[in-house]
């Protein structure tokens, strides 16, 4: 699924961990909220890699023993604590079991 970046879709609060693979490094980060166009990533205090706007990025969303997303993204915020990223793909097994993870926030649009 190829996602609409004009859309800014409701947020839902997670506590979550997620490996972030970029340019041949990874790091794992502290998800802070998803939606069903990105997510909200905080970095590891230890972090030695800082994003930069634009950044590809291949994410594993840890989400439970059961569920784990696979996602390509695009790195479309940065701050000091992490930084925002824009879904690209997601494949397509992963729609529904996210959708049911995002559960009333799946079809909220933000104003």
């Amino acid at each position: 699924m190829n996602i609409d970046n004009t859309i800014r879709y409701a947020r839902k609060p997670v506590t979550s961990s997620c490996l972030l693979v970029m340019r041949g490094q990874s790091i794992i980060m502290e998800v802070k909220n998803i939606s069903a166009s990105g997510i909200l990533l905080q970095y590891d205090d230890n972090s030695e890699i800082k994003l930069k706007l634009n950044d590809f990025c291949v994410l594993e969303i840890i989400i439970n023993e059961e569920f784990n997303l696979n996602v390509e993204a695009e790195v479309t915020r940065i701050s000091d604590e992490g930084a925002g990223l824009r879904f690209i793909k997601i494949p397509e097994e992963k729609q529904i079991p996210l959708w049911e993870l995002l559960g009333e926030h799946v079809d909220k649009i933000e104003r």
